[in-house]
């Protein structure tokens, strides 16, 4: 098993690529795209074969949730001899498996799941009347060591593949339909744990697969990278995905941002908004995520800072009580003071939602993966 480092890594350290995916990972076919898979083919056969045999595969493997790969099954799938040795070299089972199912009392559903390094990784179903969503994770802990976080507290052991993120839907999608899951899962969501920005690589390719309609073919437009503010990443991130962008505010001010997010400290909010101004292509907007902490963010003042803040901005505001963690002092506000603040959002004219807690009981809510339901499965 790949331990967690038991320091809490400075603010920097994520973004200097530490923590390395698992070596394997290339030989993983869900570590592959359209375009990567296309290539690898080209190598053995001409470049409109190699993009058919590719859309081919994605479509059995992942589409179709096929299990089967030997020589026939690739036969009846019309791939050629000259592809059928090197496809049979890639690993198309899934990296991950299950160490841990738990259902909370809402019907969110916590899953905790093992490498096949060791390493444990989280994800959380959460369905809903319209839609179902999975939370997916991007690293093996996180390096960002935000003080509300419970993954904060683990740092950074190493980041995961491609196929391991995409593995994590796989898997989620397989337990969702055999409980015959209404609705289809549908929306997914890159807020577990760690911090996508430092790791975009593979987040970036994993999302392109999870969107290609030859695959799973989920909407761009419900797919949401979050990241604390890593905006040196964000021309990349624009770039190469069409995914909703998520920034974690949590402050109206860098005093208090900073004293809870260190990347605060780098990464100041003026700097933030002009990095977004600039960035931000036409038509996209940004959602920020503000976690209400009883006394430090959630006076109606507070509130007026934020407004003025995103101004200007193509935004949304999901304003969100604080869940247990591992800083005690930081607790939720009552539900009085959440509406004051969500009040005075809506009247300086900010689109805003509450996001209400969803499998709290099982540690599977906002800043509690990695928690003590793997610390129970660890002993």
């Amino acid at each position: 098993m790949t331990p967690a480092r038991s320091h809490a890594p400075s603010a920097d350290r994520g973004s200097q690529g530490s923590g390395a995916a698992i070596d394997r990972a290339p030989r993983l076919l869900a570590s592959h795209d359209a375009e990567s898979l296309t290539a690898a083919l080209e190598a053995h056969g001409t470049a409109s074969a190699a993009r058919s045999v590719a859309a081919k595969v994605l479509r059995h493997v992942f589409r179709e949730d096929a299990t089967t790969w030997d020589d026939d099954t690739l036969r009846a799938l019309d791939v050629g001899g000259w592809a059928r040795p090197f496809l049979l070299t890639m690993d198309v089972a899934p990296s991950l498996e299950i160490a841990d199912q738990v259902p909370s009392a809402d019907d969110t559903v916590r899953l905790l799941l093992r490498a096949r390094d060791g390493a444990l990784v989280e994800a959380v179903l959460i369905p809903g009347p319209a839609r179902t969503t999975l939370c997916v994770s991007s690293q093996v802990g996180c390096a960002r060591a935000c003080t509300f976080c419970e993954t904060g507290r683990l740092g950074l052991a190493r980041q995961l593949s491609a196929g391991e993120i995409v593995d994590q839907v796989r898997i989620a999608r397989r337990i969702w339909r055999s409980a015959g899951g209404d609705p289809a899962l549908s929306n997914l969501v890159f807020m577990g744990m760690g911090e996508p920005f430092d790791n975009l690589a593979e987040v970036l390719r994993a999302t392109r697969l999870l969107t290609d309609g030859r695959a799973f073919g989920l909407a761009p437009s419900r797919v949401t990278v979050s990241t604390v503010g890593v905006i040196d990443k964000l021309p990349a991130f624009f770039a190469g995905t069409r995914a909703e962008l998520a920034v974690s505010l949590n402050a109206p001010d860098d005093r208090r941002r900073a004293a809870i997010m260190p990347i605060g400290a780098r990464f100041p909010l003026a700097a933030l908004r002009e990095a977004l101004d600039r960035t931000l292509p036409a038509g996209r907007r940004v959602l920020f995520e503000y976690v209400l902490f009883e006394g430090f963010n959630d006076a109606p003042e507070d509130a007026n800072l934020v407004a003025e803040y995103i101004r200007g901005l193509r935004c949304r505001v999901n304003v969100i009580p604080s869940n247990p963690g591992p800083d005690p002092s930081l607790r939720p506000p009552s539900p009085d003071r959440i509406d004051a603040f969500v009040a005075r959002l809506s009247a300086c004219g900010v689109t805003t939602l509450v996001r209400r807690p969803r499998g709290r009981d099982v540690g599977g809510a906002c800043g509690q993966l990695a928690g003590a339901r793997r610390l129970a499965v660890l002993r």
